[in-house]
């Protein structure tokens, strides 16, 4: 009778830490900022004042701005907004937007990016695809690096796991 009992509790604890754990991971961003706004009825949070948000994965995101719809897992980032993902790669701008669910991060009008290799690029509106590490544009894009040397293109796309920068029409 004891084993059974046994058996029993060692079933109802693993059932349970696979539920609990499943609750931990349920947010997506840890947003801190000097003021916080939460719409519940809209499930919507409105950080204002030096806001970070780290997702699950760590990637980072800064800006004087933050709206997070939780229900489609959005972010909205305006003002000085830095993005810094998990290899050291940095993306500068005035507004960007992180699409979770689909791991697609994009940025609107001027962008610096600073690339953890030491190279530099200036372009407008990056797509950037998280999880298969590609960034591109297609807008006139200037990509530099540490030995001065400069490539002007109408579009781009940069491959980080591998180091590939493509280009194809006016270069």
């Amino acid at each position: 009778m004891q084993t059974k009992n046994r058996e029993n509790f060692f079933i109802f604890f693993f059932i349970s830490f696979f539920i609990f754990n499943l609750n931990l991971n349920a947010e997506e961003f840890n947003i801190t900022a000097n003021e916080i706004l939460i719409d519940k009825e809209n499930k919507i949070i409105t950080g204002k004042g030096s806001v970070q948000a780290v997702d699950s994965e760590g990637k980072l995101v800064e800006a004087n701005k933050i709206i997070y719809e939780k229900s489609r897992e959005f972010l909205l980032a305006e003002g000085a907004v830095k993005i810094t993902d998990n290899d050291g790669n940095i993306l500068i701008t005035d507004k960007a937007t992180y699409d979770k669910t689909n791991e697609i991060i994009n940025t609107y009008d001027n962008t610096k990016l600073i690339l953890k290799e030491g190279y530099n690029l200036i372009t407008k509106n990056i797509l950037y695809n998280t999880e298969k590490k590609i960034l591109s544009s297609n807008e006139n894009s200037v990509f530099s690096d540490n030995d001065g040397n400069l490539i002007e293109t109408s579009m781009f796309q940069y491959h980080i796991e591998n180091n590939i920068f493509s280009s194809i029409g006016e270069i």
